[in-house]
């Protein structure tokens, strides 16, 4: 039997950075956040169910579309500790603990100048640089997102699709940072999660009539009153 083959994205260091200095990405699995560690699985700690319909009392711990979107792909993490200061004028000053390695730089505001900055964050636009190249088999771009559900972060990584199996070199990531922030980013810190997925084109069709198919689909579901979308319609995904 044939043997089928497997998706690899590969992670090969940059020009310049040697192998082995910074920590390579690793699957989002093992990266889960804190808040959702604490998170209970049932509403008030215990389980119990619904008097109206039977349903179980499931906290968004199991919500299999969260947790399938905050494991999916991989993590690059902050290779060094970044310390952000403000000097009271506007300026905002970083620094990092390493030498090998330019980490941070900075935007001019007349590339974004029209983009809708949230208030919550400075108006300076800084990156963080990537000493990671990604390369993916053809036919497979990335899509470059802030850490899924990582609100916590002080920064805001702006989003990206990149055509990673034909571009060469790494992909630096555009952040703004936090309202008053100051202080330290520590090595480790999630700072992008990158997502592979083939290209393909898509139509689309509006449909104006109601599927019946679909809803008895759904009905069979409502027979159990726990974790329906994981038992009848989930699949699984697998991103070592």
């Amino acid at each position: 039997m044939k043997k089928k083959k497997e998706n690899t994205v590969k992670f090969i260091p940059a020009i310049g950075t040697e192998a082995g200095i910074y920590d390579p990405p690793v699957p989002a699995s093992k990266i889960i956040p804190e808040w959702y560690k604490n998170q209970v699985k049932y509403t008030g700690g215990t389980k119990s169910y619904s008097q109206e319909n039977g349903t179980v009392n499931h906290t968004i711990k199991g919500c299999m579309p969260v947790f399938d979107l905050m494991t999916a792909g991989y993590i690059y993490t902050l290779p060094a500790d970044v310390m952000f200061s403000n000097d009271g004028q506007g300026q905002i000053n970083t620094l990092w603990s390493t030498n090998d390695l330019s980490l941070i730089q900075s935007h001019p505001q007349q590339q974004y100048d029209s983009y809708n900055i949230s208030d919550d964050y400075e108006p300076i636009g800084f990156k963080f640089i990537n000493p990671w190249i990604t390369q993916t088999p053809p036919g497979y771009s990335c899509l470059f997102i802030q850490p899924s559900f990582r609100d916590d972060l002080p920064f805001q990584v702006m989003p990206a699709i990149v055509d990673t199996d034909k571009h060469p070199i790494s992909v630096n990531f555009p952040f703004f940072i936090r309202k008053g922030f100051e202080g330290t980013i520590p090595m480790g810190t999630p700072i992008m999660q990158i997502i592979p997925f083939k290209r393909e084109s898509w139509n689309h069709e509006v449909v104006t009539e109601h599927d019946n198919n679909l809803h008895k689909i759904w009905k069979r579901a409502e027979g159990k009153g726990s974790n329906r979308y994981k038992t009848f319609f989930r699949s699984i995904k697998e991103w070592k």
